[in-house]
């Protein structure tokens, strides 16, 4: 008798939890400006400030974003607990209807996130789109009919994410964020981590 398995090798983590009810800062206190100058359907608001977990009045989301990290980062990707995560940069986004953002990865960073504050069923999803360059399962060049799509052989994953949702994943991973088609905006925190500590055996490097 035949014992088949399979081996999702390699994968990427993404990592969704909601966080409940916690207490939120004043967002109007903030001062924004347009992330597209030339208008249209990225031209949503974002946060001057792109340190805003920095922020004194942001700090119990600071902590809450820095739980969720540790959980990623030591719990599910095992990394050892002498490296320390911290966040490097912090934004607010306010997509208004039809506006979106496209397709993008984020440099000089390990982790990146999204913490959803206001959010509904058509407010849009984050989408995360699979390396070009990829041959898994098959070369981009051989556009195969599938029966059904799934982590296999899709070329992009969408997630519907609800107010309070929290999503990791590396910071080289393509992702985008669908129009928002809903009456209501649709407010989320982005953020970037990086690590200190000692890294590697024979040849190490150590940021402090």
């Amino acid at each position: 008798m035949s014992e088949q398995r399979v081996f999702a090798l390699f994968s990427t983590p993404l990592y969704v939890n909601n966080v409940g009810d916690f207490p939120r800062p004043d967002l109007r206190s903030l001062e924004y400006a347009s992330a597209a100058e030339t208008g249209g359907v990225y031209n949503f608001r974002t946060s001057v400030d792109k340190n805003v977990l920095h922020r004194p009045e942001f700090k119990s989301v600071h902590d809450l974003v820095m739980k969720e990290v540790d959980v990623y980062a030591h719990g599910l990707c095992g990394v050892s607990h002498n490296v320390h995560f911290y966040v490097t940069n912090s934004w607010i986004n306010i997509h208004t209807r039809g506006q979106a953002a496209g397709q993008h990865i984020h440099g000089n960073s390990l982790i990146s996130g999204v913490l959803y504050l206001d959010v509904n069923e058509t407010s849009g999803d984050l989408v995360f789109h699979r390396d070009v360059l990829s041959l898994i399962p098959f070369p981009p060049a051989l556009d195969f009919d599938v029966d059904s799509f799934n982590i296999y052989n899709c070329k992009s994953w969408s997630y519907k994410p609800k107010a309070n949702d929290i999503c990791l994943f590396p910071s080289t991973v393509m992702h985008s964020a669908d129009r928002n088609e809903s009456d209501e905006e649709r407010v989320c925190l982005a953020f970037n981590v990086f690590a200190r500590g000692t890294f590697g055996v024979e040849h190490q490097l150590s940021i402090k």
